[in-house]
């Protein structure tokens, strides 16, 4: 299949279609092709009537409208029908795999293929770039039909609904297609942070299965552990794929989309594998009961820094993030601290700011703060003194060049207080919520204590 995708337009229609009908892109010129692969399309774009002309030399033309007038034409069929606000146009692309392919068949291609698609009711701008290795065809669509007023319906606008037009057209002028894309692959930026090992939605997800995998023999043990570790399951026979949803969150995510291994076939015989494991346990029941010792611990530790900034330590505690040399358990983090886990950065330098500058009550956050807008008053008034200073005429080379050396450095100093009064800001926010995310992980482990406690009684 050609490569396809489609996007809306939010903004002004005239630069959409500027792009699209962008000479640099469209002339041949620009191309890498001879006079002689243009004669056949020179041919073809012959006026025929006003409203169907279009330049000789672009690879450019429009269907159930005129492409050098589109953008008034698309203007004029949402002001009829009252849709002037929303989603202007829809952009897309439609690009091919071989190079050989002369710009000709690929403008034909893409017409036939925007024809199929949207033609019957929408007006549409193609146009054929030449400028790169793979020839592309681009597509403007006007997101009000000229027919009804209806804008684009999903098998209009999804690509793995029109995906088959585009297949059809390519088999019929045997052009490369994949009869079986891949489907579902995680965003690049998703990929790259869980290639550096940042927590993502996925990589917590895909942490917290195989914990609760790797103790299960059956579903409903696996979903009853899923929930222990803050996330919702349908392992229902009726659906296609299994999802887990966290709790916090109501987006499932399907198993297979977190690996090959996590596939719903897959999932079933690692649970079924587990029944051959040998669990043992006591014949009758036994009175003992060990003596446990309460050793003190880095939590402890950290809980007798107290003010804010052991609140905040507590909390990158919870986190997973201290200590450092240990890394963290995304499966065992409770699910409320969680979502921040995307957040550790800015957490991060918040604590730093209350650890270095020894805040440990809302006192002395506010005074500090106050000192530093205070400071800020004063380097912002030096600043403007010394660019006043600098434009005066009277000044030699040196003296221009020590201004604005001073300049620069207020400048880089403003930029770090600017950012700390941000920060205590954030702090005095966002201090409730960490102690509220706090009391709640700590009422839910004494629930799930007292429950392991009940089994333990009960065996």
């Amino acid at each position: 299949m050609a490569v396809t995708k489609l996007w809306a337009i939010h903004g002004r229609l005239k630069d959409v279609i500027d792009y699209a009908m962008n000479p640099e892109k469209v002339t041949k010129s620009k191309s890498k092709y001879s006079d002689a692969d243009y004669q056949a399309l020179k041919d073809v774009l012959a006026y025929a009537k006003d409203e169907e002309k279009t330049e000789k030399e672009f690879f450019c033309e429009g269907i159930n409208c005129n492409s050098s007038t589109a953008r008034e034409q698309f203007v004029t069929v949402k002001s009829s029908f009252g849709k002037e606000n929303g989603v202007q146009a829809y952009h897309g692309y439609l690009s091919f795999k071989e190079q050989d392919i002369t710009p000709e068949l690929a403008q034909k291609i893409g017409m036939e293929f925007a024809q199929r698609v949207w033609g019957k009711r929408f007006q549409i701008v193609v146009t054929t770039h030449l400028n790169t290795q793979h020839l592309h065809c681009h597509f403007v669509i006007n997101s009000v039909s000229f027919v009804d007023g209806k804008k684009l319906q999903e098998n209009e606008k999804n690509w793995f609904k029109f995906r088959h037009d585009a297949d059809a057209l390519c088999e019929k002028y045997k052009l490369y297609y994949n009869p079986e894309p891949e489907l579902g692959t995680s965003p690049r930026y998703l990929t790259k942070k869980d290639q550096a090992g940042m927590p993502t939605r996925y990589n917590r997800a895909r942490a917290a299965l195989e914990e609760a995998i790797s103790q299960c023999r059956n579903s409903e043990e696996l979903r009853l552990a899923l929930k222990d570790l803050g996330y919702k399951s349908n392992f229902s026979p009726d659906r296609k794929y299994w999802t887990i949803t966290p709790v916090t969150d109501d987006k499932p995510i399907r198993t297979y989309r977190l690996g090959e291994e996590y596939s719903t076939d897959k999932i079933k015989e690692r649970l079924l594998a587990n029944r051959d494991t040998l669990r043992l346990g006591s014949f009758q029941k036994t009175s003992y009961k060990p003596r446990q010792y309460n050793l003190p611990t880095r939590e402890n530790k950290i809980k007798k820094v107290g003010g804010l900034y052991g609140l905040y330590l507590h909390y990158c505690y919870r986190l997973g993030y201290l200590p450092k040399m240990k890394p963290p358990n995304l499966a065992r983090i409770h699910y409320i601290f969680k979502d921040d886990l995307m957040k550790i950065d800015k957490l991060t330098a918040q604590v730093t700011l209350l650890g270095q500058n020894h805040i440990g009550t809302d006192q002395q956050l506010f005074s500090y703060k106050s000192k530093i807008e205070e400071e800020i008053k004063v380097l912002t008034a030096d600043r403007t003194h010394l660019r006043n200073e600098e434009r005066k005429v009277n000044k030699t080379d040196d003296e221009l060049s020590g201004i604005k050396t001073k300049i620069s450095t207020i400048s880089d100093r403003l930029k770090i207080l600017r950012n700390e009064v941000k920060l205590c800001d954030e702090i005095a926010e966002r201090s409730g919520v960490v102690k509220q995310n706090l009391e709640v992980a700590l009422t839910d482990e004494a629930k799930q204590k007292s429950k392991y406690q009940r089994r333990e009684k009960q065996l």
